[in-house]
C-alpha cells in the first residue's frame, strides 16, 4: 500500500472518530485545584496501603482545598492498586486501595480520575520484552541503561524501559482489556489519564517493521518512520478514547505529553486531539522553566478546549519524596495558571504506606485558598490580542520570540492562516516552516494592511533556497562568517547602542530589492581559526558597513538578517530583545493592551470572558533565581505605579482590581481605557467589565 494513502486513510478515520465524538467545549467547567497523586511502588517494599485512612485522606484534601485528584490503578513497576484479572495487583498490597479513594474524594465532593502507566512498565517490559520500544540495531530502547552493570549499582533517576503500545500490537490488546476491567468494575469512574506518550520518536521492534512495510515506508527514512510511529499511537489512543465512552461517554480523557510543543513528530500529527482536555505538564524549577506555560496555555485553549497547568510541590523535580517547594512559588505558579486561562494541577507523591502528607496540602491549601479567589477570572477565558506569533516548532526560535514578548509585555496570542483578520501584527521565528500556501495568504493578508516581523530562516522556504516572504530583499546564501556585528539606522535607535554590536550568529546574505534598510552589518576581518585569530574571542569589525543589511522595512513588513530569536534563547543578550522591541512598536499602532512600569521580570496576559461581559487583565511578578540547578521562588516585592490602557470596541463601564475587589477610577478617550494600578504584590486581576 503506498504509505501517503495509508496516512490519509488513517489519518481520516482517526478525525471522524474526534469529530463524532469532540472535545470539552472550553466554557465547559473543569475542576480549578487538582493534585496528580504519584504512586509508583516497587515489590520490595513491604505493607503498600498500610497507613491509609479514609478519614486522613480527605482531611488532606480539605486542607488543600483540592477539588480534583489523579489516582493510581496502575504505576511505572507494573503493579495494580485494585483486584486484577488482567493485569497483577501488587504482591505487597492486601486491599482495593484504588477503589478506598475514590470512595473517600466522592464523599466529599472531589473528582478521582484513574492514573494508568502506558509508556513506562516495569513489571510489563520483564515478563514481555518482546512489547518493548527497539531501536534500530534492535536493542531495547531504555536511554542511559547499563545493561552490564552488577544489580547493586546505583540506578539513575527516571531510567525506565520503554513500552510500545502501539494499534496492532499485543501490549495495546492488554491495555484494552485491563482499561475495560477497570471500566466494568467501577461504573462511577470520572477519567482516566493515561502516561508517557512521550518516551520514543521512532520504533523498529518487530511490530513496527511489520506495519511500516505493509504502509510502505522506508525504515531509513527517518520522517517517515516517526510520523508512521505517532500515527500508530494516534491510533491506540482513539480504540482506548471509544473504549472508556462506550462504558462512561461523561469521563475525561487525557494521553500525557503529547501536547508538549517542543515534541514536533507528535505535535503537527496533533495527537493532542484525542483528549478531552489539556493537561500542560511542566516542572519551571528543573525543566520547562517559567516561560513555558503561557504559549503551551494560549495554544492550547485558543483550540476551544479547558486546560490544566501542571507543576509539582517538589523541590526538583516529578516524585521526589521528602521534596518542599516553597508555599509561596506555589502559589505564584497557581496564579500563573489562572492568569493564562488554565486550571491548576500540582504533582504530589504518595509515600508506599498510603499515608497523606499533611505538610503537602498546607501548602498547597496555602495556594489553592488564593486560587479559591481568584479562579473565576481564568479559566473560561480566551486569550486576545492582534499580535500573533506563527508557530515553527523549533524550540529555540519560537520560545525566543516568546521570552522577548513575555519580557516587554507584549501579550500575543498563537497565529495561523484561520485568525489573520484578527491580528495586526504577526511574527514569523527563524526556521522554515511556511507552506507556498501559508506563504501566499500571509503575502495577501500584508497587502490589505497586515504587518510582518520575520526572522532570518523563517522568510525562506523548506529547501533554503529563497524567500516565500515579500520583504524588500533577495536571498543570496549563509554568511561566511562565524558571527558579525549590527550598525543600527534611524527609526529604531531607542536605546541602543550607535557602535557596533554583537551577534553570536551571523545573518543571511540578501540583496535589498524594494526594501529600506535600516540597519546593516560589520564583518569580522576573518574568521576564527588556528592560523588567523585576534585575542581571546571574536575578531573585530571592520570600519566599513558590508553591502547587505541586518533589517530592512519594506511597506509594512521589517525584516531581520539575523535569528535574534533564536540568539535571545540561548544568549540573552539585553540590545538585541530592545532592538526587537523597537521594530514591535514602530509596526504595532494599536494593541489592545499596553502595559507601563511593570519590571521585565513581570507577566501580563490578557483575557476575554465572553459570557461574563468582561476583558481581564492578569499581572504578575516574581522573579525567579538559578540557586544549583533549580530556579527558586522567593522574594516577591511589591510593584508600584504599573500603567494599563485597553483599547477595544466596547465601551468599559467599570475596572475592578480583583482579588480585592475594589473599583478603579478609571478614564476613558473614545476606545482606550486608562487605569493605574494600586501597588500589587506577586499578583492581581484587572476586570474591565463592559456593556
Amino acid at each position: 500500500m503506498d504509505s501517503r494513502f495509508y496516512f490519509l486513510v488513517l489519518f481520516c478515520t482517526i478525525t471522524a472518530t474526534v469529530q463524532g465524538q469532540s472535545q470539552r467545549n472550553i466554557d465547559a467547567p473543569m475542576p480549578t485545584r487538582q493534585v496528580h497523586l504519584d504512586f509508583h511502588t516497587s515489590e520490595h517494599i513491604p505493607d503498600i496501603g498500610k497507613r491509609f485512612d479514609k478519614k486522613q485522606f480527605q482531611e488532606a484534601l480539605k486542607t488543600g482545598n483540592v477539588n480534583h485528584i489523579n489516582i493510581f490503578s496502575k504505576g511505572h513497576h507494573g503493579w495494580s492498586y485494585y483486584p486484577t484479572k488482567v493485569g497483577k495487583i501488587h504482591p505487597n498490597l492486601d486491599f482495593d486501595l484504588l477503589g478506598a479513594q475514590l470512595e473517600a474524594c466522592h464523599e466529599i465532593g472531589v473528582k478521582a480520575p484513574f492514573y494508568f502507566t502506558i509508556g513506562w512498565s516495569e513489571l510489563d517490559a520483564r515478563e514481555h520484552p518482546e512489547w518493548t520500544i527497539r531501536n534500530e540495531d534492535g536493542a531495547i530502547n531504555a536511554p542511559g541503561y547499563d545493561w552490564d552493570a552488577p544489580g547493586d549499582t546505583e540506578r539513575p533517576t527516571y531510567l525506565w524501559k520503554r513500552m510500545d503500545p502501539s494499534i496492532g500490537t499485543p501490549y495495546h490488546d492488554h491495555i484494552m482489556k485491563q482499561v475495560e476491567e477497570i471500566c466494568q468494575r467501577y461504573p462511577d469512574l470520572d477519567g482516566f489519564w493515561f502516561d508517557i506518550y512521550h518516551v520514543a520518536k521512532r520504533n523498529y521492534n518487530s511490530y513496527a517493521i511489520k506495519r511500516m512495510k505493509k504502509e510502505g515506508i522506508d525504515i531509513k527514512d527517518t520522517l517517515a518512520v516517526e510520523r508512521s510511529h505517532a500515527l500508530a499511537l494516534k491510533a491506540h489512543m482513539k480504540d482506548l478514547r471509544n473504549l472508556v465512552a462506550k462504558y462512561r461517554p461523561e469521563a475525561t480523557v487525557y494521553f500525557n505529553a503529547v501536547t508538549r510543543i517542543e515534541d514536533a513528530s507528535f505535535f503537527k500529527e496533533r495527537l493532542f486531539d484525542m483528549d478531552t482536555h489539556q493537561d500542560l505538564e511542566d516542572l519551571p524549577t528543573t525543566w520547562g522553566g517559567y516561560n513555558k506555560l503561557p504559549l503551551d496555555a494560549k495554544y492550547h485553549l485558543q483550540q476551544g478546549v479547558p486546560a490544566a497547568g501542571m507543576s509539582g510541590k517538589f523541590h526538583k523535580a516529578w516524585g521526589e519524596f521528602g521534596g518542599f517547594k516553597n508555599p509561596d512559588a506555589i502559589k505564584y505558579e497557581a496564579a500563573a495558571m489562572i492568569s493564562f486561562g488554565a486550571s491548576c494541577n500540582f504533582g504530589d507523591q504518595l509515600h508506599p504506606s498510603g499515608e497523606m502528607d499533611m505538610e503537602t496540602y498546607k501548602n498547597i491549601g496555602y495556594a489553592y485558598d488564593y486560587v479559591a479567589k481568584i479562579e473565576d477570572y481564568g479559566p473560561g477565558g480566551v486569550p486576545v490580542s492582534k499580535l500573533g506569533i506563527w508557530l515553527t516548532l523549533n524550540e529555540a526560535a519560537d520560545h525566543g520570540v516568546v521570552n522577548m514578548l513575555l519580557e516587554t509585555h507584549k501579550d500575543f496570542i498563537v497565529a495561523d492562516a484561520n485568525n489573520l483578520n484578527q491580528l495586526e501584527l504577526i511574527i514569523i521565528p527563524s526556521e522554515p516552516n511556511l507552506t507556498k500556501e501559508a506563504a501566499q495568504k500571509i503575502n495577501d493578508w500584508v497587502k490589505k494592511g497586515g504587518k510582518l516581523l520575520v526572522f532570518a530562516d523563517g522568510a525562506l522556504n523548506k529547501d533554503r533556497t529563497s524567500f516565500l516572504l515579500d520583504v524588500g530583499t533577495t536571498y543570496l546564501k549563509p554568511s561566511d562568517f562565524q558571527f558579525d556585528y549590527t550598525v543600527v539606522k534611524e527609526g529604531l535607535t531607542q536605546d541602543m547602542v550607535s557602535t557596533p554590536f554583537l551577534n553570536y550568529e551571523a545573518a543571511l546574505v540578501t540583496q535589498p530589492t524594494n526594501g529600506e534598510m535600516l540597519a546593516s552589518i560589520r564583518e569580522p576581518y576573518f574568521n576564527r581559526t588556528y592560523d588567523k585569530f585576534n585575542g581571546h574571542r571574536e575578531t573585530p569589525y571592520q570600519l566599513e558597513d558590508a553591502p547587505y543589511p541586518a533589517i530592512v522595512k519594506n511597506g509594512n513588513v521589517l525584516f531581520f538578517a539575523h535569528p535574534l530569536d533564536r540568539l535571545y534563547y540561548t544568549d540573552g543578550v539585553l540590545l538585541h530583545r530592545q532592538l526587537v522591541k523597537n521594530a514591535i512598536d514602530l509596526l504595532y499602532e494599536k494593541p489592545l493592551l499596553k502595559v507601563s512600569n511593570l519590571p521585565s521580570a513581570g507577566r501580563v496576559s490578557l483575557l476575554k470572558q465572553a459570557s461574563d461581559s468582561r476583558y481581564v487583565a492578569h499581572l504578575l511578578y516574581g522573579p525567579p533565581l538559578l540557586r544549583g540547578e533549580v530556579s527558586v521562588l522567593e522574594d516577591f516585592l511589591p510593584v508600584p505605579g504599573v500603567e494599563l490602557s485597553l483599547e477595544v470596541s466596547e465601551t468599559i463601564k467599570e475596572v475592578v482590581q480583583i482579588p480585592e475587589g475594589t473599583s478603579l477610577p478609571f478614564t476613558q478617550e473614545r476606545t482606550v481605557v486608562h487605569v493605574t494600578i494600586p501597588t500589587f504584590t506577586m499578583h492581581t486581576a484587572i476586570v474591565f467589565k463592559y456593556e
